[in-house]
């Protein structure tokens, strides 16, 4: 016969399981947070990538077929209605390369969706869209401008943006979900590159810089680098430092 007396039975107290499941609560507090950022960077970097192969190849097929840029058509004078007419001609000549949705390519779109934007700061863009074009994976481009004079006299023919999430999804911020391109007459290039001196990162994609259009720079950032370390630090450079922990 078993002896009871001598027989111990172990288990937590009420009090060790309520810290134990604080000690944890605490760890998840600080860590998933950071796990959700990682995961949606990623995410950013690989919908950004797709995006720009897919719009510079539909264009390269484009120029194939309607010849150079600079033939494709576009007014000469460098006004706003010239801007907007030459963007809308512009995606007329590329959306047949793109998986667009049901909805057509129109300047009218920019005016029919309540499309607030800001730059990387927080400060809101007021800056005007001309055309809006809504891609079958959600995404949306958007032009910018295109200047007949700039293409045939120089090599930058106009820019544009991507929306990866879509229009209606937040944050709708430049260096967030937002991301410009230059034109070129021979390809679709970042803004932000190591050589574009017009927007580059350490004053166009940085969280401390106080200039209008923050955020322009962060694109080919994020493309090459593979990552949206500028939300973070703030002496990124294409030269010393790629990354925060670097």
């Amino acid at each position: 016969m078993m002896n009871y007396r001598f027989s111990r039975f172990w288990a937590f107290t009420l009090a060790e399981v309520l810290i134990t499941l604080a000690i944890i609560g605490i760890v998840a507090a600080l860590t998933i947070p950071n796990l959700i950022f990682k995961y949606q960077e990623k995410q950013t970097v690989s919908r950004l990538t797709k995006a720009y192969s897919t719009i510079n190849n539909a264009y390269q097929r484009a120029k194939i077929d309607n010849g150079e840029l600079s033939t494709w058509g576009f007014e000469g004078n460098s006004t706003g209605s010239s801007y907007s007419n030459n963007a809308y001609l512009f995606w007329e000549k590329i959306t047949p390369y793109l998986k667009i949705d049901d909805k057509k390519t129109s300047q009218d779109d920019a005016n029919r969706f309540e499309y607030k934007r800001y730059f990387l700061t927080g400060v809101p863009n007021n800056n005007s869209v001309s055309t809006i074009v809504h891609l079958a994976d959600g995404m949306t481009l958007s032009g910018g401008w295109i200047s007949n004079y700039k293409c045939n006299n120089r090599n930058i023919c106009g820019d544009f943006h991507i929306d990866i999430n879509g229009i209606t999804n937040l944050p709708n911020t430049i260096g967030k979900d937002i991301f410009y391109f230059y034109i070129y007459k021979d390809a679709i290039i970042p803004m932000g590159t190591k050589d574009d001196r017009q927007h580059p990162i350490e004053r166009s994609c940085n969280l401390n810089s106080t200039i209008t259009n923050n955020g322009y720079g962060c694109t080919a950032w994020v493309i090459y680098n593979k990552n949206m370390d500028y939300l973070r630090c703030n002496d990124l450079s294409w030269n010393y430092k790629h990354s925060c922990n670097e």
